[in-house]
């Protein structure tokens, strides 16, 4: 196992170089750039097409529910064939999800049933189709931190370590980027038909970006990939597994390992606090703060912004002079005092959360993600894939729990998920043990 300790400047080892990692980062970029172009219009599709104010909850939890499902199956397929065709096919999946979405928005209102308050129109069933398609095909997050862990299996873990941060920087400036490109385009005579449309053509873009730029890393197979074949060669692919053995492991032999399943509980545990402030904070936001639309999108804007900050120059400094170890405590204790200074009344406080929400983030997330790089081995894609459903399960738990406890207990819940973060820092050592504690 990585010791802990920070590794000198002696022993850092080069920065990855862009050829073999720029893409990645582009392709997670345009990815999410293309998500959040098209999110900040789904409540108002859905309740145009004829949902109720539970509706939109079910929507998310859809896309969720699927990629609980997705991941592990995506993740344990990138260990047989690859990881780039598994990304080529995934995003693929992702493109025709919202051209689906895009065609449901041309459809006329066909009624199909009446349930709940809300009125189930062909257009709506559809939508929810082309959710459940993104968030099955949207566990290929699990397969791209597999490629990430391949292309740094043989750094010192402070430039693994940074690796995740620069992937945290890319899905932040695209949750930076999106929602305020929404808003222009939204307020074009097309609606939200344009960001969509405009959504699937970055999936488009994406997936021509991984057939054209994306290698199969080396770090996937030690003693270098298997040759391919004539058909292989000719869509310039990699698609041989590294070896037989790669084919006989499954998820549950990967869980079953000690230092797997803990990393799945911290997983969870973490997304359970995150989804609960999510869940929470729009409502308290607009109806204890009384902030407009705007004001809450400027701040959503304004914690991304930070976040980009935090994961990249901030961690990339601390990560040489500091332990995992203590970055991640460090991190998850910010994480807490955010969620308590949104019990407070509005102001200059609010925005003081936000920068620990978001120095917390930056430092304890990426920090935990190479952790999760280090204990997988040769199961990345397996051990992602699983840590993926974690993610997505809690997130279904802390959306709709949160959802129905945050009107009796209002800003009660956020103490709750700092409740939660407060477990995950006391058991910092048991996440991230020092060297012969345990064997990962």
């Amino acid at each position: 196992m990585v010791a802990n300790a920070p590794a000198s400047p002696a022993t850092a080892g080069p920065a990855l170089p862009w050829a073999s990692f720029g893409p990645i980062l582009a392709i997670h970029f345009l990815g999410t750039l293309g998500f959040s172009l098209a999110v900040p219009f789904l409540v108002f599709i859905v309740a145009d097409l004829g949902g109720a104010d539970w509706t939109y909850g079910l929507v998310g939890a859809t896309y969720s529910a699927f990629q609980f499902i997705g991941a592990p199956v995506l993740g344990q397929w990138s260990d047989r064939s690859g990881r780039r065709p598994v990304l080529v096919a995934s995003q693929v999946g992702t493109l025709a999800a919202w051209l689906l979405f895009l065609f449901a928005l041309s459809m006329p209102m066909t009624r199909v049933a009446e349930f709940a308050g809300a009125t189930l129109t062909l257009p709506l069933l559809l939508v929810f189709a082309a959710r459940a398609l993104d968030g099955a095909t949207g566990g290929n997050i699990s397969v791209a931190n597999a490629y990430v862990a391949d292309l740094t299996r043989d750094r010192p873990s402070d430039v693994r370590q940074v690796a995740f941060g620069r992937m945290g920087m890319a899905a932040s400036l695209g949750f930076v980027i999106g929602p305020a490109a929404a808003g222009l385009l939204g307020g074009t005579e097309w609606g939200p038909r344009l960001p969509i449309a405009i959504a699937a053509g970055f999936a488009a873009a994406t997936t021509l970006a991984i057939i054209w730029l994306l290698r199969e890393p080396r770090g996937r197979c030690p003693n270098g990939p298997p040759p391919p074949g004539a058909i292989e060669s000719g869509l310039n692919q990699q698609t041989k597994p590294c070896d037989k053995a790669t084919q006989k492991r499954v998820l549950r032999d990967a869980v079953r390992r000690r230092p797997v399943a803990l990393v799945l509980a911290a997983t969870f545990i973490l997304f359970l606090g995150f989804n609960f402030f999510f869940a929470g904070f729009p409502v308290h936001a607009a109806g204890v703060y009384g902030w407009s639309t705007t004001e809450l999108g400027a701040f959503f804007a304004i914690l991304s912004g930070m976040m980009v900050v935090a994961q990249g120059p901030v961690l990339g400094f601390v990560s040489k002079h500091a332990s995992r170890r203590v970055v991640f405590g460090a991190g998850i204790a910010l994480l807490g005092l955010a969620l308590v200074s949104f019990t407070l009344p509005a102001g200059p406080v609010s925005y003081v959360g936000a920068a620990c929400y978001a120095l917390g983030n930056g430092l304890s997330w990426p920090t935990f993600q190479a952790r999760v790089a280090e204990i997988a081995g040769d199961d990345q894609g397996t051990v992602q894939g699983a840590t993926t459903s974690a993610s997505s399960l809690a997130s279904i738990t802390g959306l709709l729990l949160g959802a129905f406890l945050y009107p009796t207990m209002r800003e009660q819940l956020f103490y709750v998920a700092a409740a939660l973060f407060a477990v995950v820092f006391v058991l910092t050592p048991v996440w991230f043990p020092r060297a012969g504690e345990a064997n990962a």
